[in-house]
């Protein structure tokens, strides 16, 4: 199951929650940025200012959290 303590790597291994990620931040997962937080969690990402400045916001984290749920 797909959550927002799932790491980076494995949301971007699994093309549903991939999508749901790209939803809300679009072209994130070809960022290069990516690369360097692929074993955080988002929720852990969300905390950084710098993601926050991407889009990352509680509230879009909180949207990518209710898609989980209803995708897995």
């Amino acid at each position: 199951m797909i959550s927002l303590d799932t790491k980076i790597k494995d949301i971007l291994e699994n093309p549903a929650a991939k999508g749901i990620v790209e939803k809300y931040l679009p072209g994130i997962s070809k960022n290069p940025l990516v690369d360097m937080v692929k074993g955080m969690s988002l929720r852990d990402v969300a905390s950084l200012k710098p993601a926050q400045k991407l889009g990352l916001t509680p509230e879009v984290l909180a949207n990518i959290g209710k898609d989980f749920k209803k995708a897995t």
